[in-house]
């Protein structure tokens, strides 16, 4: 998969038009066309501007995945509030709020990803090329 390839499939995975995108990152669509059809490759402002928008510009990049990157737009805005909590000392209330969650939706503990369970319970978790679970 080439690089423009990515960056479409980021723009499409949070649900944005090429307009808006392209404006995002200090665009035009049809510059955005030409890094999504591989015409041009995008400077580092432009990935930079849009790396604001929850692309994942390492996978546009290289295509290797970051764990701790939204994969929606929702997951974005979950994101967002957690790292909030983190900088005003919350982040413990955070964890128990989501856990909470979890439990009362009767979500099992093995449906979590390796990197939560290993976070929980102090434990190094086993290096995966796979990502957390879907």
């Amino acid at each position: 998969m080439t690089i423009g390839a990515r960056l479409r499939e980021e723009r499409e995975r949070l649900k944005i038009s090429q307009t808006p995108f392209a404006e995002a990152g200090g665009a035009t669509k049809q510059t955005q066309h030409a890094y999504e059809s591989n015409k041009t490759t995008p400077k580092g402002r432009y990935l930079a501007k849009v790396a604001a928008l929850g692309v994942d510009v390492g996978y546009v990049i290289t295509g290797i995945r970051a764990e701790n990157v939204a994969h929606t737009p929702t997951e974005l805005g979950y994101l967002r509030h957690c790292r909030i909590l983190a900088t005003r000392n919350l982040h413990e209330q955070g964890l128990k709020g989501l856990q909470f969650l979890r439990e009362s939706n009767g979500i099992p503990w093995t449906d979590m990803p390796a990197v939560y369970q290993a976070m929980q319970t102090g434990e190094e978790p086993e290096p995966t090329n796979e990502g957390d679970k879907e």
